[in-house]
């Protein structure tokens, strides 16, 4: 129960980082400012637009941010550095209406965590990480300087496992939604 809070609070903090930042790129931006990277974006690793090529694309940050939890900086996972930026990207993208595909802007409310699939993505890599912070095999010290931690090995709990697959269910929910 203890760690279901501790990611229901992590959640809670991105989804805020995630409306302010939404919020101040509104004032502040065009819109649709960054809609022409996110379009070659798109081109160069979705082309078509069908499940396997979204998914695929979404694949990357999702087992990216499992990598980076293989390595610990201080005392928290690599993971919790990687993570903040898709949630301040997405922030960006709604408050610039900088989507591939635009349409109307979105309205900045409660109803922006059910109906776009972007919030359900960043579940499942919030999901990803809390599977996997308790994973790390290394120890970063400095900026290029990595230490195995002397006789650490990879152990997955149970619980790992249900955020695991609990994260690649709503990776898939996210895709699909998209999709059809």
């Amino acid at each position: 129960m203890v760690r279901f809070l501790s990611f229901m609070r992590l959640v809670l903090v991105l989804t805020a980082l995630m409306f302010v930042i939404g919020w101040l790129s509104a004032l502040m931006l065009p819109e649709g400012v960054l809609r022409p990277y996110f379009s070659r974006l798109f081109s160069l690793r979705v082309e078509q637009f069908t499940f396997e090529r979204v998914l695929l694309a979404n694949l990357l940050p999702f087992f990216g941010i499992q990598y980076m939890n293989l390595f610990s900086v201080g005392k928290y996972a690599g993971g919790l550095y990687v993570l903040p930026v898709f949630w301040i990207l997405y922030g960006l993208l709604l408050g610039t209406n900088s989507f591939v595909f635009a349409d109307q802007p979105v309205a900045f409310s409660i109803n922006v965590l059910w109906t776009r699939t972007g919030f359900t993505e960043l579940l499942a890599y919030t999901m990803s990480y809390e599977a996997t912070k308790g994973w790390a095999l290394w120890e970063q010290q400095g900026f290029w300087k990595v230490r195995r931690f002397p006789g650490r090995r990879w152990k997955p709990q149970v619980e790992d496992w249900v955020y695991w697959t609990a994260a690649l269910l709503f990776l898939g929910i996210a895709v699909a939604r998209e999709v059809y």
